[in-house]
């Protein structure tokens, strides 16, 4: 028995010692692999974002490594499951660095346990740049093409005026504004869509800028509006009064035509318009006004200069002023308490040469309606005037009227 108890001990251990060699030289050895393109991460970029820096290259780069320890270990170890870790934190301002990394594997295998033999490339090249931020970039909008013949722009109106740009201080330093085309050909209507806008420098260049250029909207949304537009006359009506007709009449508009702007309904009917009304009895000589046309509804007027003059002058005829005395004024709807508080009133008449010496003072008739042509307010009725009923001449200087005195009170 103790014989036997011997030999089982010598053959556990045996086998044991056989199993540790087996182990160790079979099983997980050391040994060294060579894994490619393994994954630089970037580290340390919110530190470069709190001194007004950015990376601007060297965040896609790869190196191969030569990594020893255990083979259970290296069998974890992939170009998927290990990356290099490389730190920018320390970087202070713009430049191009030369970046130390690290390895790290997976949560599998312990960082100590393995170990670099050899590598391409111990260090990567990153690039840091000026962060800036240039919020109000303006907006301006270019024109291409051609509106169809008697249609007419006016200015576009953007959602936006100006767009924000923020990125490498190089390159958004050399923008000076964002152009946005507008095509007109063909259009007979308010063009309104959202269109893409390109960024120049200060000489018109399409610049071509990096992705770290950062756009806060590349697109804006634009509206032309299109109308009809035509040229129409203008046209100032006179009225016959004072012995004048149109005959008598030189009469200038300028300018004589005006530029507007509408729908093609609105546009159709329109020739003509009609600006003034003139009484030739309220002019005696040359007067001359200054009148801003009334357009009809849905109509704009495109001139630079919205006001038009008109100017009048009366010739060809005679005046004559005729003294009527108060006591001779004819008194309709009287009232016995009101008198005149003038002696006499004058007359203007005009008319041909023929007509106004035709006319005797006791051929004008002046009538004054006391109680409905009264106004309290001046305390003066107002006098219709009459001349013979065969002449062609007559009252010029606007209304007359006398003053009145009311003995009651």
């Amino acid at each position: 028995m103790q014989k036997h108890k011997l030999l089982a001990f010598l053959l556990a251990l045996v086998v044991s010692i056989g199993l540790w060699v087996y182990a160790v030289t079979v099983v997980n050895p050391d040994d060294t692999v060579t894994i490619r393109d393994v994954r630089v991460r970037i580290v340390g970029t919110s530190e470069l974002t709190g001194n007004n820096l950015m990376l601007t290259g060297g965040e896609n780069q790869t190196v191969n490594v030569e990594i020893s320890g255990r083979r259970s270990d290296l069998k974890e170890l992939n170009s998927t499951s290990l990356e290099a870790i490389a730190d920018v934190s320390n970087i202070d301002r713009a430049g191009t660095y030369e970046v130390s990394w690290t390895l790290d594997p997976p949560s599998t295998v312990a960082s100590g346990d393995i170990s670099i033999v050899s590598t391409n490339s111990s260090k990567i090249t990153v690039k840091v740049s000026e962060y800036k931020e240039r919020p109000e970039i303006p907006i301006e909008v270019e024109y291409t093409g051609t509106l169809p013949d008697g249609y007419v722009r006016d200015p576009a109106v953007l959602s936006k005026e100006t767009v924000a740009v923020s990125g490498p201080a190089e390159e958004v330093s050399k923008i000076s504004k964002a152009i946005l085309t507008v095509n007109l050909d063909g259009a007979t209507d308010t063009i309104d869509d959202e269109l893409e806008y390109r960024l120049v420098d200060q000489d018109g260049e399409i610049l071509e800028l990096s992705d770290y250029v950062q756009i806060a909207d590349p697109t804006v949304r634009v509206s032309v509006p299109v109308s009809c537009y035509k040229q129409i006359d203008l046209k100032v009506n006179l009225i016959p009064g004072g012995g004048a007709t149109d005959q008598n009449a030189k009469l200038t508009i300028e300018p004589s035509t005006i530029a507007v702007s509408g729908s093609e309904d609105s546009l159709k009917k329109l020739e003509e318009l009609v600006i003034k009304e003139i009484d030739l009895s309220q002019v005696t000589d040359t007067q001359t006004w200054t009148v801003t046309p009334e357009l009809p509804a849905g109509v704009t007027n495109r001139a630079s200069e919205k006001n038009v003059t008109v100017k009048l002058t009366i010739s060809g005829l005679s005046t004559k002023k005729i003294t009527v005395p108060c006591s001779e004024i004819e008194r309709k709807n009287d009232v016995a308490t009101m008198k005149f508080g003038e002696q006499s009133v004058v007359i203007t008449i005009r008319g041909t040469a023929e007509a106004i010496a035709a006319i005797r003072e006791e051929d004008v008739k002046v009538i004054a309606d006391m109680t409905n042509g009264y106004d309290a307010a001046t305390k003066a009725v107002t006098l219709e005037i009459v001349l013979p009923e065969n002449t062609t001449a007559g009252v010029v200087g606007g209304e007359y009227s006398v003053q009145v005195i009311d003995t009651a009170g």
